[in-house]
């Protein structure tokens, strides 16, 4: 008889909500052998969230903690979870995964979860509902007799096109965003950055014809819109990226497709804007981090100032919204840059920009020596200054406004981020 296996996203508060769409990617690889069921209770209450994992008698309930700041909220239902199935008949197997279980487990194991899933967890959840937790296997870490005991690290699956699909058929309605994933990991080792501590050093593919394959089925049988390509780096590899567009425009075409790239990578081809453009890729954010020279070389990203503004220019030609995103407090970061941090974004001109505040992230180099936890006060109260001042400067206005009138995709997001621009972020 097959286990039954509940993968649940559970209650909390985020900015970043992927949905269950991890816990398809999971499903589709263990379907074979487990009874699955996937929920997403980010908006439900933890006696709800509960009451619908218990409903459906698991053997097994896995738990994505999607970031370090969903630790706290995954550690409390684990915990009220615990508590709930010691006083039924039979106790299920709770185990924990995804990015913030991975880097930061202790947490999580205090809280009554069985094990954490550390790292790709397509082998090691096929490895628990075989032979259920055994302590210093791959990919796994839990309690043992000695203390806490970590196994070494599952071998990350290649080539990725093996993997099925992800499992949307028992996905919940997503709300006009379908997420894809077309890669794993990442060529570079930015030290704030969790993604290679996670998905390995190595930037592994799917291939232009699974990737154009799986688009092309959201739009014909799922009726998608809107795309969001899940990469940490869509355009780690440019060819590859020209291969995927050129495919692409062929059709059919979702209206919008949503992804993140390198600025030095978007620029490693003069013609890869224009052939993301025509196919549909028209938002794109990139990671800044830091325009101080200092702080960034320190961090293992030294990308110039000029670069960022010829990316940002031709994104403009082409119909493209530009999404800056910078980290407010790296090491490493002077007093003075820290002052220029709006004059540097203003004159790099992406079309809008989210400000950060430095949060050191367990397992990477900024973490050792550090407390983990909240960013510092100080870092946040300037995140909050930042945003609303670039939003709100006359060039950015004046610039989106221009935007609006053009009309096109670029111009829809600039009329919503005009409209959002007039609300004050207030101080924490």
């Amino acid at each position: 008889m097959k286990k039954r296996l509940v993968l649940i996203k559970p209650p909390e508060i985020s900015r970043f909500n992927f949905g269950t769409f991890s816990l398809a990617v999971l499903a589709a690889a263990v379907r074979q052998i487990a009874d699955v069921t996937l929920i997403d209770a980010t908006n439900l209450a933890c006696d709800e969230a509960i009451k619908k994992v218990l409903d459906e008698s698991p053997d097994i309930v896995g738990i994505t903690v999607m970031s370090q700041e969903s630790v706290k909220s995954a550690c409390s239902f684990v915990s009220s979870l615990k508590t709930d199935t010691e006083n039924t008949p039979a106790q299920q197997t709770i185990i924990a995964g995804g990015h913030g279980a991975s880097m930061n487990p202790e947490p999580l194991l205090a809280a009554g979860a069985s094990a954490i899933v550390y790292g790709e967890g397509e082998k090691t959840l096929l490895q628990v509902i075989e032979n259920g937790i055994v302590p210093g296997a791959k990919g796994i870490i839990c309690y043992g007799k000695s203390g806490t005991i970590k196994g070494k690290p599952q071998q990350p699956v290649l080539p990725l096109d093996c993997l099925e699909k992800p499992a949307r058929d028992l996905m919940p309605d997503p709300e006009g965003v379908f997420l894809l994933e077309t890669s794993r990991g990442c060529p570079h080792s930015c030290k704030f950055c969790e993604t290679t501590r996670f998905s390995g050093k190595r930037w592994r593919p799917f291939s232009p014809s699974r990737v154009v394959g799986e688009i092309r089925e959201l739009v014909e049988e799922y009726g998608a819109w809107i795309i969001h390509l899940a990469d940490d780096n869509f355009a780690a590899d440019p060819e590859r990226v020209l291969n995927i567009c050129k495919e692409l425009q062929k059709g059919p075409l979702p209206a919008i497709i949503l992804a993140s790239a390198r600025a030095d990578d978007l620029l490693a081809h003069p013609s890869l804007l224009k052939e993301m453009s025509d196919a549909r890729i028209r938002r794109i954010t990139v990671g800044i981090e830091t325009l101080d020279p200092s702080a960034a070389k320190k961090a293992g990203k030294a990308i110039s100032l000029d670069t960022y503004r010829e990316v940002f220019r031709k994104m403009r030609a082409y119909d493209i919204f530009s999404i800056a995103s910078f980290i407010v407090g790296l090491p490493g970061e002077t007093p003075v840059a820290r002052q220029k941090n709006i004059a540097f974004a203003l004159f790099a001109a992406p079309d809008t920009a989210h400000f950060l505040p430095f949060l050191p992230l367990p397992g990477t180099p900024y973490a050792k020596g550090r407390t983990i936890g909240l960013p510092d006060p100080e870092d946040v109260r300037d995140s909050a200054v930042f945003n609303n001042t670039f939003r709100k400067h006359h060039t950015t206005v004046t610039r989106l406004k221009r935007a609006v009138g053009k009309g096109g995709i670029r111009g829809l997001f600039a009329e919503k981020v005009l409209q959002k621009s007039k609300e004050h972020i207030p101080y924490p």
